[in-house]
């Protein structure tokens, strides 16, 4: 019979063979760990020895090992060196930061020019440790680290670097930007105040207004981010982004200006991909002229043009969602999504306030409520020291505007700014005041966010201040009479002398135009006026008539386009009724002209209906009177005030696609408060379209006024950024 081996046993043999050489697999790996373990502490000692004695060499007066030693971090020798092995490097150099003196600066400074955001993740770790050391033990190279910290923003940093390393090595920007972030970090939590070595080389390092649009975008994304961090730049840093932005808007309409008309009529310029690169040759650029003998240059300048729009667009776009932190707060309707999957560039700072008893959802609220009052505080301080002097600019004063519009505090701070500068700061120069006003006249006609009682009290305070100027006026003449001063003609004041009620004049008749419904007292306000015929408007205005047939005669020094549009209103709506004065202003004007042609010699041309001054149809409907006293003061024209109040209008229509979306939920087009058939007070004839003064019909100058207040002035009318 066979020996039976027991199963048992049978599969113990191979088992503990099996467990045999699994322990000799693990002791294997364990010594070959410990051995390279070893390696690894032999291979660090050994670098430390070399650097250290390296250092020492060359503070005795040799050079060769220190200079093979800085060699190791130059750009061609990391070629030929493992990240690493330039890893050991770093590792030794940690050890010996405090032994690093003045005479070892070459290392330092090849050290922090060193491409060190384009290594692999361990290598940067070590990196940004060996920058914290040396900060710490030598303060004195913080500048330095500093100035490559914020060149290291900068997006041709970037893609010279990637450049260098090849397209397989190429990095992809955002980390490299990143990293450099969690270095700044670092070294700001080592030394607080180092804010004030940061901000003239954040300056220094700003892309000039002329670089392209992803240098900007680049740059500006990476301050933006630095603010929220670094608390004590947040203001500086806003303020110039700002004053880039303003200086592009500026530009746009000096280029604008300098284009040929004909080309500028012809041309439709559209904004660049939505990857933010330049569009090929021209294929953003898009020109529908019969003339195709148009100049080079000229082309030239639109593509310009073109490209500042999108450069603008997309800065504007970066402050609308870096400012829109909180939107729930608001009561006013939000601005759609732009489009952008980025979250709110503001960090939340921690409420100073402390309250047992609030929930962390209410102390949130307090701390982002406080933070976007103080944003809009800091804003208003940025409108008062660089945008309102600035006249050209046609898109950057929408910040303050689309920030009004998050809390009615805000609005009526900004109105008490504009209206303060406006009226009461007789201090300011008068072209700065009128700028006010005119900010005043377009923020109350166009924010939806103006309710009805800020509009009346704003055009309550503008009505007070005409009254002012027209007593004023009336004591010149007073004072020239008693004085024996006053002429055969009249006194004569020069309309500079003025030129701040021109400007507030203008403000109430452009916001009447677009107003007009919320100054008419209706039943509900009284009900006496329920039985009672005709609109009844607040007492406010009563002055506007006064004001209308004073001898400083607005209608004639403002705006065209808004005396026409106020008078067609003003009349339809059984106001004020302004064509016996235009027709007046109408017959001056051609009689001067009369004038100067003949004394030049020019044949005359007299126009239709230009000897016949205007009748109205109905006898109830008498024009205001123009007839001016004998003692008259007599107001001399001056070309400087007509262009500074025609020449802008700074809440034109909003047109760069990609940050309209802040804006347009919140802005008063013309065609929603334009004149329809029921709003008349009563019935026309026919014939009462020759009340409107000049030579072309109602429909078709009402058509063409409309036109003009939804683009007016300073407006690119004939260029518009239209998405691609």
């Amino acid at each position: 019979m066979a020996d039976v081996v027991s199963p048992s046993i049978a599969t113990t043999v191979p088992s503990r063979k099996r467990k045999r050489e699994v322990d000799t697999s693990s002791d294997e790996r364990a010594r070959s760990r410990k051995a390279s373990l070893q390696d690894d502490v032999y291979k660090k000692d050994l670098y430390l020895v070399f650097v250290r004695n390296a250092l020492k060499e060359k503070s005795q007066g040799n050079p060769t090992e220190f200079d093979e030693l800085v060699a190791r971090f130059n750009k061609a020798g990391t070629k030929d060196q493992s990240s690493s092995e330039l890893r050991l490097w770093i590792s030794a150099l940690k050890h010996v930061v405090s032994s690093l003196e003045r005479i070892h600066s070459p290392l330092v400074n090849v050290l922090i020019a060193f491409p060190w955001t384009m290594m692999e993740d361990g290598f940067a770790k070590s990196y940004v440790d060996l920058m914290s050391m040396l900060i710490s033990a030598r303060p004195e190279y913080l500048s330095a680290i500093l100035a490559q910290i914020a060149l290291g923003f900068t997006a041709r940093y970037v893609s010279d670097l990637n450049y260098s390393k090849g397209r397989e090595a190429s990095l992809d920007a955002s980390l490299m930007y990143e990293r450099q972030h969690i270095l700044l970090q670092r070294l700001l939590s080592l030394i607080p105040t180092l804010s004030t070595t940061l901000e003239p080389l954040l300056i220094r390092n700003f892309p000039h207004k002329r670089q392209d649009k992803a240098e900007q975008v680049a740059y500006i994304q990476n301050v933006l981010k630095l603010s929220e961090y670094c608390l004590e730049l947040r203001d500086r840093i806003l303020g110039l982004v700002v004053d880039r932005a303003i200086q592009i808007d500026v530009e746009i309409q000096v280029e604008l200006e300098d284009l040929d008309e004909g080309l500028l009529e012809s041309a439709t310029i559209q904004e660049d991909d939505a990857s933010g690169e330049s569009s090929e040759e021209d294929d953003n650029l898009s020109i529908n002229s019969d003339d195709e003998d148009y100049r080079k240059e000229e082309k030239t300048s639109l593509k310009k043009v073109t490209e500042m729009l999108a450069k603008l667009d997309a800065i504007l776009k970066l402050l609308f969602e870096d400012l829109n932190v909180a939107g729930t707060l608001s009561h006013y309707p939000q601005p759609r999504s732009s489009g952008s999957d980025s979250e709110s560039g503001l960090s939340t700072p921690t409420s100073t306030k402390s309250n047992s008893d609030s929930s962390p959802e209410e102390e949130t609220l307090e701390s982002l409520q406080a933070t976007r009052r103080s944003q809009f505080l800091t804003l208003l301080t940025i409108f008062d020291r660089t945008i309102i002097p600035t006249f050209k600019s046609r898109y950057t004063q929408f910040l303050v505007f689309w920030h009004s519009s998050l809390d009615p505090e805000y609005t009526d701070l900004f109105l008490g700014l504009l209206v303060s500068k406006a009226l009461f700061e007789q201090d300011q120069p008068a072209v700065t005041r009128s700028a006010a006003a005119s900010y005043i006249a377009s923020l109350v006609s166009r924010g939806l966010f103006v309710d009805r009682d800020s509009a009346r009290r704003t055009v309550g305070l503008l009505c007070q201040y005409l009254e002012g100027q027209l007593e004023y006026a009336d004591g010149l003449l007073d004072d020239a009479r008693r004085n024996g001063e006053l002429g055969s003609e009249g006194l004569k004041v020069n309309a500079s002398h003025f030129s701040v009620f021109y400007a507030v004049a203008q403000a109430v008749f452009l916001v009447f135009c677009f107003r007009w419904r919320d100054f008419e007292i209706t039943p509900d306000e009284n009900e006496e006026l329920v039985n009672r015929a005709g609109r009844k408007w607040v007492a406010e205005l009563d002055v506007v008539q006064r004001t209308i047939t004073s001898p400083l005669n607005p209608l004639k020094y403002c705006s065209q386009n808004v005396v026409k549009q106020f008078a067609r209103i003003a009349q339809r709506t059984g106001f004020v009724y302004c064509n016996g004065v235009l027709e007046n202003n109408k017959r001056a004007d051609w009689a001067a002209s009369v004038y100067t042609s003949s004394a030049a010699g020019t044949p005359i041309k007299f126009p239709s209906g230009a000897t016949t001054p205007t009748t109205p149809r109905h006898p109830s409907r008498q024009s205001v009177p123009a007839t001016p006293s004998p003692a008259r003061l007599i107001v001399l024209a001056d070309s400087t005030v007509e262009n500074d109040i025609n020449a802008f209008f700074p809440f034109d229509p909003y047109k760069l696609p990609g940050s309209s979306s802040f804006i347009d939920d919140i802005y008063r087009e013309w065609s929603m408060v334009a004149l329809d058939e029921g709003d008349s007070e009563e019935e026309e004839d026919e014939d009462d379209h020759d009340v409107v003064v000049g030579e072309m019909g109602e429909e078709e100058e009402e058509v063409q006024l409309g036109h003009s207040f939804n683009e007016m002035s300073i407006s690119p009318r004939r260029v518009s950024l239209a998405a691609a």
